[in-house]
């Protein structure tokens, strides 16, 4: 069928449809197209799922590793931890309180998001804070393994801020 077979009508109405579609077409600043809604919606509940399933991770670590700082002995510890002969027993203990702190201020939007935005902004500053210390220290000590552990944790609770923190995400 070419193009003079087609009535005149229709022919029209094809064109003035393919110019709305093209107009209503908004494009990024970068000159990509923009996403359709429905893509948007999508990408913001995986996003979303992706983000706390990084919380319940970083809050099940940190909740372990404060239970086994507040309720070891010290003994068990310097085996556990090759800092914590070095330090005071009230140390120890002190940061496994910080760090239970910490884990759950991970979890605290789910209560609400008014609420936790605050709770979870500054658990993330402080596990990235804890993170940061214990990453020197194990490249001082030259112990790879813990140290790309921590790079680990530090990248999801980097983009814990930056995706739920920065935004309004719940």
């Amino acid at each position: 069928m070419t193009d003079q077979t087609v009535p005149l009508t229709l022919r029209s109405k094809l064109k003035s449809g393919l110019q709305k579609a093209a107009c209503n077409q908004t494009h990024t600043a970068n000159g990509q197209p923009a996403m359709a809604p429905r893509q948007l919606r999508v990408r913001a509940i995986w996003t979303n799922a992706m983000l706390w399933t990084f919380q319940g991770w970083l809050a099940m670590f940190y909740a372990g590793a404060s239970f086994a700082k507040l309720t070891a002995p010290p003994k068990h510890l310097a085996i556990l931890l090759g800092w914590a002969e070095h330090v005071p027993q009230q140390f120890v203990m002190a940061v496994g309180a910080i760090e239970a702190a910490l884990a759950i201020g991970m979890l605290v939007p789910i209560i609400g998001w008014t609420i936790g935005k605050p709770v979870l902004t500054y658990s993330a500053l402080g596990l990235l804070a804890i993170q940061s210390v214990v990453a020197g220290y194990h490249l001082a000590s030259l112990d790879i393994m813990a140290v790309v552990l921590n790079l680990i944790l530090m990248a999801m609770t980097a983009s814990i801020l930056i995706f739920k923190c920065a935004r309004n995400v719940a």
